[in-house]
């Protein structure tokens, strides 16, 4: 609500402070409401998070939005867009993990900004994924997301996830001497569309942009 024209507190009629107070209540549910909004999506990404990494795929795909445009893209293998898609995406490998398997991806340093309106919001997030099976050399892989969010009957459901593969390297002999390259498209199961961006991993260097503005200049941010 706009907020009341405030005069001497002398003449304020009471009419006019009630008014006042109620704009002034309104204000503070608004701003309890965007932030629960961001606690939930932090959940949601992190339920998301936990799933991939203990198999739960066909879990982590229903997390998504039922919008037909609702997309997935990892790394440069392409964007798969409608939820069934994203099922199959998921779960092409199968679901569950082998014994003496691991893929711990955590996902942390959450910058979310909810819209003004509560109905939607974006997120920028980092995960560090130790991979490997039992016996073998096992792997270390990071990179950030670039996630956006959707509220669906009141509830915070994935709309894009983005994951930009920027480094996967050896842990035997350390991701400083032996790095892999970023993965491409999967062979048996082609995407709807190409990769948004294109771009090598390290040692090359690429920098995911960012949703969001500097929050002090108010200027875009960019590798120059």
């Amino acid at each position: 609500p706009a907020d009341p024209v405030v005069t001497d507190p002398s003449v304020i009629s009471n009419e006019r402070r009630l008014a006042i107070l109620e704009w002034k209540l309104a204000s503070l549910r608004l701003q309890v409401a965007l932030l629960e909004d961001a606690k939930a999506i932090e959940r949601l990404q992190q339920a998301y998070g936990y799933y991939i990494s203990e198999g739960m795929y066909g879990e982590a795909a229903a997390l998504f939005s039922d919008d037909p445009g609702a997309t997935i893209e990892l790394a440069q293998q392409g964007v798969y867009v409608g939820k069934k898609r994203i099922h199959e995406f998921l779960t092409h490998g199968g679901e569950g993990l082998k014994d003496g398997e691991i893929q711990e991806g955590s996902i942390w340093q959450g910058v979310v900004h909810v819209s003004p309106d509560g109905k939607s919001a974006r997120g920028r997030w980092r995960t560090l994924i130790m991979g490997g099976t039992y016996g073998q050399d096992g792997t270390w892989t990071e990179g950030p997301y670039e996630n956006e969010y959707v509220k669906e009957s009141g509830v915070w459901k994935l709309r894009k996830v983005h994951w930009y593969m920027t480094v996967k390297g050896s842990y035997d002999q350390g991701w400083h001497k032996k790095h892999e390259a970023v993965a491409g498209p999967l062979k048996d199961l082609a995407p709807d569309r190409p990769p948004t961006d294109k771009y090598e991993s390290w040692p090359a260097f690429y920098l995911p942009p960012y949703h969001y503005e500097h929050p002090v200049t108010g200027k875009p941010v960019a590798w120059d």
